[in-house]
């Protein structure tokens, strides 16, 4: 059929509904159009030649029919042999084995066994996504893809269901972060292209389309364009709900956790690098757990953590990625986040040589080097080398490279005007700081260069006399970090304001605002900050003729020196006081008066449960010196847990506080008070329970557990253990591991005590033998006998057959005896003589039989008091309490409870699904439940609140059905 003939079935409809009509693209038909010596020609067959004949007769074309998929390689075009062995690399790449699948797919493409164009294709298509996603080796991926590309740009594949997968695959190489191959004007071309294919069959290629949805978030963080994030916002998570592939679905979170941060969700992104690090790790993917422990490490860096725990990410992060991670991409973000942290600790060396290595990557990668450029700056800013500054802006600015070249000129332009501050040039380089907040508000508004530098502004603006400009800059900075939250930036911000507030005369408060800035500085071990932030306490002072000023300045310039940062720019000269500057020397004054500081260390934005608690007991300890402020967690039954501060001279005054959602806290101190002293106290406490609230209900006082537990505690499915009482009992059923003894497990209905006895038995050395329960309160008491021991048909009326009995049926096992409480006092000593001498006496039978049975036995009752009253054998009671454990309510462990809702919100969701994230007042709601039918409860909330309605991307508290 030729070009006019195929014109002519088309008439008026444009090419594309045309193309819709055959199950083909506009480009083929554009093709089918051309005249026959066109080079790009092509002329239909098969199905579809068969489809425009029926066309031709005044039918209608049947819809192609769907390719049947074999874990999403069609079989359409390929042999069964090259069908059986492509469909096994496959299954080994969903398993992210990624050298077991690059052998095995060389292996098929070098040896000559793929006869057929489509399997070759196909092959080369997974063979480029190990290189991309198994060793982040986009060159060596493109070159594998290449030919094939070319083969489907041509028409030339077999058939659309290989070319949907060469397409798809393009989509992300081109969306891939290497400078020589980046073009997100190719990775939309491909995904347009593989999104037509995909048309007819919208069904089927779930994989497909995520993979399509990830090219395009992956371009878009690569862009740095928030708001071509914002318009693929859902889209991937929509998509990820129909994939199954597990190596897949962590890719696809892991851009999900990008979109979050971008979006100013920064603990869901948080959370999700940590839990991917979590699931790559047990999944072997090395890459993805390295990416994501660089990225979670720069996100609690923002949340002013301790400088040792990113390093140790880090650490972890290059071990992941088993010694390659040197030049790869991810380097450059591990980079970031490990110079970032030596910053703090004032080990200026090693953090520049942490950053040459940075940016030598992203030279090779040919990439832009502005992931770097605030570390870079910071570092030459705090040693002075102030002309290097004016380099490095000077070389942003005139950035060539093809990617990112306008943000990248925006860093530029950022640290041009820290150049001018440290060159004491403050007008100039506020200019600077607001001309690079409106560039990046022209480029979408890229949030991390928008805080900086409205950040800086306040400061810059302060020095050089532009007050009603700082303040207006402060407003924005403010509302800034209430949409992208900071504790290390509020703390910076602080420190500018108490600038601002100084040359506007209000001394007490710049004081106040300082001195918050300076506590949460010294809480994030920020070395080099805290440091500079006492020498402008100091120049303050002397600025005011404080008594004593002088030296302090003199003190605070040498300790710069000794940490080896150059002394920054001093612009107290020029503040005018109008208020008395209090003393630094002078004791604390209780009072409404005193409580400016610690409100202001108590209400930094972005700051976690863990920060909040620490700074509570340092205001404590600065306001009563030497009393040994301490703070502990209550449970119901009063019992307290110590979380900070030393032991030594008990507490005499003690106050009681929430944290908003079910947990109970008291703060103390020693010694006697000063009149108003418990009121400050309350009132401190009060507050601090609010701040613990609002963390909650940001997300920044999630409980987590630990990325990996202690080798103490091995990992045991279905245990979830995220409180402190919980992974202590992991520990001790670990350390039972290799005894045979009796445990007793206690504890209220619905604890998780079978939970506990499963447990037992698999960290035992009898976890491959068998585990049987049994319910002792399930069976009726004229049967219990012969279901506990066996019996022999003939043994009683009804007994037709031989019974084993459950001790029998647990040989060399284990048995779980739950309900104990409910044995019958008759059927007791011979349950007493089985467990002394592991004899039993079936019904029927002459002779005992000797059985090696391990007994785990559980009750809800108090043991105790049935013995007293008669209802339990005193003797058969010793002998079970060979070794209690006790499980605690759920209430008395509620750092369990957002752990256990999540693991059953994931374990409950319908398979093929993504489960729903839970929303901020849900897990306040759930936290602040009493709980009283423990873990079982909380199971069956989840589980209605998942059964009605189709599944949310977000459960919140509206969805949550908790009763009573």
């Amino acid at each position: 059929m030729g070009p006019e003939a195929i014109r002519a079935l088309r008439g008026e409809q444009s090419r594309a509904a045309f193309a819709r009509q055959l199950g083909v693209t506009p480009l083929t038909v554009y093709r089918w159009e051309l005249p026959q010596a066109a080079a790009q020609a092509r002329r239909p067959r098969g199905r579809v030649m068969e489809a425009l004949r029926q066309l031709a007769e005044g039918g209608q074309p049947a819809l192609p029919p769907a390719p049947r998929l074999a874990s999403h390689l069609s079989r359409q075009e390929l042999s069964r042999e090259e069908n059986t062995r492509l469909t096994a690399s496959l299954a080994i790449l969903q398993r992210a084995d990624w050298r077991a699948a690059e052998n095995s797919l060389l292996e098929m493409l070098t040896s000559g066994e793929l006869r057929t164009p489509g399997a070759r294709a196909l092959a080369s298509v997974g063979l480029a996504y190990a290189y991309r996603w198994g060793y982040e080796d986009v060159r060596r991926a493109f070159a594998v893809l290449l030919p094939h590309l070319a083969e489907a740009d041509a028409g030339l594949l077999p058939a659309e269901s290989v070319e949907v997968h060469v397409h798809s695959m393009a989509a992300n190489l081109y969306a891939s972060p290497d400078g020589r191959i980046f073009d997100a004007g190719k990775m939309n071309v491909h995904v347009a292209r593989a999104e037509a294919l995909l048309r007819p069959h919208h069904f089927l290629y779930a994989e497909v389309r995520c993979q399509l949805r990830m090219a395009e978030v992956a371009a878009a963080f690569y862009l740095g364009a928030p708001e071509l994030l914002a318009r693929q916002y859902g889209r991937l998570e929509e998509a990820l709900a129909e994939v199954t592939d597990p190596s897949l679905r962590l890719m696809a979170t892991h851009g999900l956790a990008h979109e979050a941060a971008i979006r100013g969700d920064v603990p869901l992104a948080t959370r999700r690098f940590r839990e991917l690090a979590q699931a790559s790790a047990r999944l072997g993917y090395g890459l993805l757990e390295a990416r994501s422990l660089a990225f979670l490490a720069q996100h609690r860096l923002d949340e002013a953590c301790e400088p040792d725990e990113a390093l140790a990410l880090v650490r972890r992060s290059r071990v992941a990625f088993d010694g390659r991670l040197g030049r790869s991409f991810s380097f450059i973000f591990a980079a970031r986040a490990e110079a970032d942290a030596l910053l703090r600790l004032g080990r200026f060396a090693e953090a520049e040589t942490v950053l040459a290595e940075g940016n030598t990557v992203a030279e090779e990668l040919r990439w832009t080097p502005h992931h770097l450029v605030v570390q870079q700056a910071r570092l030459l800013y705090l040693t002075g080398r102030y002309a290097e500054i004016h380099q490095l802006a000077h070389r942003l600015t005139r950035y060539t490279g093809p990617i990112q070249q306008p943000l990248t000129r925006a860093y530029g332009c950022w640290v041009e005007a820290l150049a001018d501050w440290a060159d004491g040039h403050a007008q100039r380089a506020a200019e600077g700081f607001a001309a690079t907040h409106a560039r990046v508000l022209e480029l979408g508004g890229w949030p991390y260069l928008r805080r900086d530098a409205s950040v800086c502004e306040v400061g810059a603006r302060a020095a050089a006399g532009q007050l009603p400009e700082s303040r207006a800059a402060l407003r924005r900075a403010r509302a800034i970090l209430e949409q992208f939250p900071s504790a290390w930036s509020t703390a910076l911000l602080h420190r500018h304001e108490g600038w601002l507030l100084a040359r506007e005369g209000h001394l007490r408060e710049a004081r106040e605002k300082l001195e918050a800035s300076l506590a949460t500085f010294s809480l994030a071990a920020d070395l080099p900050e805290a440091a500079v932030t006492r020498r402008t306490l100091a120049a303050v002072a002397r600025a005011a003729g404080e008594p004593g000023a002088e030296a302090w300045h003199q003190q605070s310039e040498e300790e710069l020196r000794r940490y080896g940062i150059t002394p920054p720019p001093d612009f107290s000269a020029i503040i005018t006081p109008v208020q008395e500057l209090p003393s630094a020397e002078a004791a604390p004054r209780l009072g409404a008066e005193s409580l400016g500081v610690p409100f202001e260390r108590l209400a930094v934005r972005g700051m976690g449960a863990t920060l909040i608690q620490r700074e509570l007991v340092a205001v404590l300890e600065g306001l009563f010196p030497g009393r040994g402020p301490r703070l502990e967690e209550l449970d119901s039954q009063g019992h307290a847990t110590p979380l900070l501060g030393e032991g030594g001279e008990p507490a005499s005054e003690w106050v009681e506080f929430g944290d908003g959602c079910g947990r109970r806290l008291r703060v103390g101190v020693a010694g006697p008070l000063p009149a108003d002293g418990r009121a400050l106290i309350s009132a401190l406490a009060r507050l601090a329970g609010f701040a613990l609230e609002v963390a909650v209900l940001r997300g920044f006082a999630q409980v987590e557990a630990p990325l990996r537990e202690p080798e103490a505690a091995p990992d045991v499915p279905g245990f979830i253990a995220a409180s402190s009482a919980m992974r202590k009992l992991k520990t001790e059923l670990a350390g039972l591991s290799g005894s045979r003894a009796t445990v007793i497990v206690t504890g209220e209905s619905g604890s998780g005590k079978e939970v506990v006895a499963r447990a037992l038995h698999r960290l035992s050395a009898r976890a491959a033998r068998p585990y049987v329960a049994f319910n002792c309160a399930a069976v009726p008491r004229e049967l219990f006998e012969g279901q506990l021991f066996g019996y022999r048909r003939g043994a009683y009326t009804g007994a037709a057959t031989d019974h084993p009995g459950v001790i029998r049926t647990a040989h060399e096992g284990t048995l779980f005896l739950d309900e104990i409480g409910e044995l019958p006092l008759e059927v007791q000593p011979k349950l007493l003589r089985f467990l002394e001498n592991g004899e039993i006496f079936p019904l029927g039978e002459t002779r005992p039989a000797q059985v090696d049975v391990r007994v785990i036995a559980a009750t809800h009752r108090d043991l105790g008091q049935l013995v007293r009253e008669g209802r339990f054998r005193e003797d058969l009671y010793y002998r079970l309490q060979v070794v209690p454990v006790r499980v605690p309510p759920l209430r008395e462990r509620r750092e369990d409870i957002i752990a256990l809702a999540r693991h059953f919100v994931s374990q409950l969701t319908p398979e093929g699904q993504e489960p729903p994230q839970l929303g901020p007042d849900a897990l306040a709601a759930l936290v602040a439940h009493p709980w009283p039918g423990n873990v079982r409860e909380l199971r069956n909330v989840i589980e209605r609140s998942l059964a009605f309605g189709a599944l949310p991307a977000v459960l919140g508290a509206d969805r949550l059905r908790i009763t009573g």
